[in-house]
């Protein structure tokens, strides 16, 4: 993470509530929120979160609730104490690769005094619901009385649930953008989730990260010989969401499509690192990348990625979210 600019990337960084202290905090939270709009600025109070609406998907009420309560920490401790107090032992942040994000915050000293703010606006969650995801928009502040940010964007998070039941985030990634004309605050999700229950494990949890690191492996080897956008828009979900650098997210398919008509760069990605829900329906990976102009031996950008991948059953994995970030 960059100094000013980069809370963005070090949000990725917090999530160690047990779940009493998660219920305890929404409960403080809604009885604070009229006390804060008076005494806070109002970009430091988060949008509320529709958990306790009817038909929303149960499984995926802790991912989204422990994103809202790493934001609402770093709120009201300090964006260094969330991110050690969030982050799982092996969560990622992103430097020139993937970097232990407990023990790059715990370097920090002194402490950064940006006021960060964000919030989910879509998520989803495994049939197990022991893996997760969320993205959203976040803002910086240098100062939490500043009225404009210096600094917004959107984050890509990853939650695992833990062995004590608490989620953590294991990945952390995101992008930088211009601030958007409309604020960002529903809260959407797939419509898969609807009316679907928890299910129990699978019992070929191992077969299936096997499967995934195929499809990874062959999306890698078809960018690098047939381009980066024919062999992820083979692959893509409708759904699919891109992300890039200094760009507003693009959603569908057919938008991603559209976005990326015109591009015919080879992209060589080293997968870092695979892993896949209990339920085998819901993975990710994670690694490095480089952008090689036909003909050239020498990459014109080099930077960090993570995909999300999902599958119906033993159907294929397809890409629902993909986003990549140039070193700086």
């Amino acid at each position: 993470m960059k100094t000013k600019a980069a809370p963005l990337r070090m949000k990725a960084t917090l999530m160690k509530m047990t779940t009493a202290a998660l219920a305890l905090s929404f409960l403080t939270l809604a009885s604070a929120v009229g006390a804060a709009q008076s005494s806070q600025s109002p970009w430091m109070v988060l949008p509320p979160l529709p958990v306790k609406e009817k038909g929303f998907p149960a499984r995926l009420a802790p991912v989204v609730e422990a994103e809202h309560a790493f934001a609402q920490y770093s709120i009201d401790h300090g964006m260094k104490d969330a991110s050690i107090n969030f982050a799982a032992p092996d969560g990622v942040l992103f430097r020139r690769g993937p970097v232990n994000a407990i023990e790059l915050w715990r370097s920090r000293n002194p402490a950064p005094t940006w006021l960060l703010t964000w919030w989910p606006s879509y998520a989803d969650v495994s049939a197990a619901g022991d893996m997760g995801w969320t993205t959203g928009p976040y803002e910086v502040r240098e100062k939490p009385t500043d009225e404009k940010p210096a600094d917004t964007g959107h984050f890509f998070t990853v939650w695992r649930r833990q062995a004590d039941g608490t989620f953590k985030f294991v990945v952390d990634l995101g992008i930088q953008h211009p601030a958007p004309a409309a604020p960002e605050t529903a809260l959407g999700y797939p419509a898969w989730l609807k009316g679907s229950k928890t299910t129990p494990a699978a019992p070929d949890a191992d077969a299936a990260r096997r499967t995934l690191a195929d499809a990874e492996r062959s999306l890698a080897e078809d960018s690098a010989s047939k381009g980066m956008t024919t062999a992820l828009l083979s692959r893509a979900d409708e759904t699919l969401r891109l992300y890039r650098q200094n760009t507003f997210p693009v959603v569908g398919r057919e938008a991603v499509r559209k976005t990326l008509k015109d591009m015919s760069e080879f992209v060589k990605w080293e997968t870092l690192k695979t892993d896949v829900a209990a339920s085998g329906d819901l993975g990710y990976t994670y690694g490095t990348y480089s952008v090689m102009p036909k003909g050239s031996e020498r990459p014109s950008e080099q930077g960090n990625y993570a995909r999300v991948w999902r599958r119906q059953g033993k159907g294929p994995w397809r890409v629902v979210f993909n986003v990549a970030t140039p070193w700086g």
